[in-house]
């Protein structure tokens, strides 16, 4: 009794939330572990990655509103 434990099931937003703030965590580090020698090039591709995944998202919303 009193035990503090997540239902089972699926996480919830707030897990998922704060496991894509981890996730970019991550990424800011592996991007400027090499110190500040980072290339235009590179950015540019991370940026076409992250602008393809708003695309989705907004994608996927609109595909849920009826």
């Amino acid at each position: 009794m009193g035990e503090d434990r997540r239902p089972e099931g699926p996480p919830a937003v707030g897990e998922e939330l704060k496991e894509l703030a981890v996730a970019f965590s991550a990424l800011g580090r592996s991007l400027f572990k090499g110190g500040r020698a980072v290339s235009v090039e590179l950015l540019r591709s991370l940026r076409r990655i992250v602008d393809d995944a708003r695309e989705e998202i907004d994608r996927l919303n609109s595909e849920k509103k009826p």
